[in-house]
């Protein structure tokens, strides 16, 4: 395993448990410190340490049960060889919580201002809810929002996950709502977008479905897509991000906005630059059927 410091520095590491723990004293500690710069020979570490040599066999016979130090090579002394002991690594870890394990991405620049919320100690904090692809809810409509793996990838250059990355709106549980939430489509294909959308500055009118802003007073229809970022109405602790639209190629343009124009997204909506609520359409530049551009409406 490897330990990484707040600076992004890595350390080869072992864990190790309580019987390991016994062997360690101040003076094998020590030993341990010197042999993990450079593998060493008993009489060179007696005279680093002003200790007699025998007394550092010893030292070095109960770090090798232990796992923590052993032989790696010979070197010729006096028409002799000497062994050369290293340490197993070059830190050691006690684990308290093996339940507290995260997956861990090394990071590549700052977290998006965003993303930030999502993001805790390089691991991805929260759930990301799809539609189900079987009919259901109020529409029976199916969920097809295959781009959220454009999404993903984004998310992966900045924190690692623990699975499951995402559940259907079907399988949603009390917990999962009750934390940071990403929310792909609309409300006729998600659910807890149907149940979110009384809390959105931009939302999706109930008899039509088009796009209505509150802060503009605009109506918006065809392949609109919405980023918005708001308090978690199930949960006012957490946030939930909203990637939606009226189809799935308002969806694909809600994220490919995240993708490729993330700054002008962060900097908020154009009529109230405090609130990150973003309208967006977007269009097929290369004629092949699939959304690849995107323009900020407002």
């Amino acid at each position: 395993m490897r330990l990484v410091s707040e600076e992004g520095k890595s350390l080869g590491c072992s864990k190790i448990g309580a019987e390991s723990m016994k062997v360690l004293s101040p003076e094998r500690i020590e030993v341990l410190k010197l042999i993990a710069k450079e593998p060493m020979y008993p009489a060179q570490i007696a005279r680093e340490m002003g200790m007699q040599v025998q007394a550092v066999y010893y030292h070095i016979k109960m770090l090798e049960k232990a796992g923590l130090a052993g032989f790696v090579e010979y070197e010729e002394r006096g028409g002799a060889m000497a062994k050369k002991f290293a340490s197993s690594s070059d830190a050691l870890a006690i684990v308290l919580n093996n339940e507290g394990w995260r997956e861990y991405r090394e990071q590549k620049g700052g977290v998006p201002s965003l993303l930030s919320p999502f993001v805790k100690n390089r691991s991805f904090e929260g759930t990301i809810v799809l539609g189900s692809p079987d009919p259901h809810g109020k529409y029976r409509a199916r969920g097809n929002e295959l781009c959220m793996v454009e999404f993903a990838m984004l998310l992966g250059q900045y924190a690692g996950f623990s699975f499951p990355l995402y559940f259907l709106d079907t399988e949603v549980r009390e917990k999962e709502r009750e934390g940071n939430l990403v929310l792909a489509g609309g409300p006729k294909v998600n659910t807890l977008v149907a149940e979110s959308n009384k809390h959105l500055p931009i939302r999706f009118e109930e008899r039509s479905f088009d796009v209505y802003s509150t802060l503009s007073g605009k109506k918006y229809g065809e392949n609109i897509g919405l980023v918005e970022l708001l308090e978690n109405p199930f949960n006012r602790k957490k946030k939930l991000l909203l990637l939606g639209g009226l189809n799935q190629n308002g969806t694909r343009a809600a994220v490919l906005a995240l993708v490729k124009r993330m700054r002008e997204v962060e900097a908020g909506n154009t009529y109230n630059s405090e609130i990150i609520a973003k309208v967006v359409e977007g269009f097929d530049d290369n004629g092949d059927g699939i959304v690849d551009a995107v323009e900020i409406l407002e």
